[in-house]
């Protein structure tokens, strides 16, 4: 087992947790961008032992940050809110550079390609646009139905798990389900196991999801390299809108915001650079 992963899978877990942010981002961060997919990819061949050894560690990692560290997240959003998001800002625009880098920008981009990179940010943009406040649920009816559209959801959602820039979050909210996911979370970790063929339902559409999306980003990565970079530097660009929380409201939390920005922003650069020496 490759369990200095489990570092990593905690750090996934984090971002799994807050708004806005994909894995995929973070994974372009700690250089496991390709391994990921290889891994997930290599799952069901003769070679899914290699691939769990990767996996496993990171699952716990990122099981340790859920339940160790959810409240602490909370609390920074609710009680510090801007100066948390221009934080998380700055960790997503520090990886920018890294993609022109990798995508050697200077050669191979052409028109198409910075054409490509504006409409993913003004899709992105608008899917922020129109996403609705989060709404609440206070009882589930399970139906076939629902658990069917569950199962859509999930299978949808689970790109963001994969693609950088693209919050599951969003998807999930556009779709109507990210209330009726949060709702039977917190009612089964309150020992209602009644919405368990919820989880359940979600669950195996995102598990089916990920197995499929990682299989297709691999083959277009590998097929049409620059135009993935210049997807991928697009929606990196266009997450900003989901995490951006609104401006500072006094001079404090002018400086402290500063201050997170530029140093979510330096770690974000410095990570990439680190990490990813070679194209993905």
């Amino acid at each position: 087992m490759r369990w200095s992963n489990v570092i990593r899978g905690f750090f996934m877990g984090i971002t799994e947790m807050l708004p806005g942010i994909s894995s995929g981002t973070l994974m372009l961060l700690l250089g496991i961008y390709d391994q990921m997919l290889v891994s997930i990819n290599q799952l069901f061949t003769k070679k899914y032992k290699e691939s769990l050894k990767f996996l496993v560690p990171l699952v716990i990692g990122m099981g340790i940050a859920i339940v160790t560290m959810s409240s602490v997240i909370n609390y920074m959003l609710n009680e510090h809110a801007t100066i948390t998001h221009f934080f998380f800002l700055g960790l997503v625009l520090g990886v920018v550079p890294m993609m022109f880098k990798l995508g050697n920008y200077k050669v191979e981009f052409k028109s198409i390609h910075y054409i490509l990179m504006i409409i993913v940010t003004i899709a992105l943009f608008s899917l922020d646009y129109f996403v609705g406040e989060k709404g609440t649920v206070e009882n589930v009816q399970i139906t076939g139905t629902l658990l069917i559209w569950m199962f859509i959801s999930g299978f949808l959602g689970a790109s963001a798990l994969i693609l950088p820039g693209l919050s599951g979050a969003v998807i999930l909210l556009m779709l109507g389900a990210y209330p009726i996911v949060m709702y039977s979370i917190s009612e089964f970790l309150s020992f209602d196991f009644s919405v368990f063929p919820v989880l359940m339902a979600i669950g195996l559409g995102v598990l089916s999801g990920v197995l499929l999306t990682s299989r297709i980003l691999h083959y277009l990565l590998k097929t049409y390299p620059y135009l993935m970079y210049a997807l991928i530097i697009g929606l990196l660009i266009g997450s900003v809108f989901p995490i951006y929380n609104g401006m500072p409201s006094s001079v404090s939390e002018w400086v402290f915001s500063t201050v997170t920005f530029l140093l979510g922003l330096s770690i974000s650069y410095y990570m990439s650079i680190k990490n990813n020496t070679h194209a993905i």
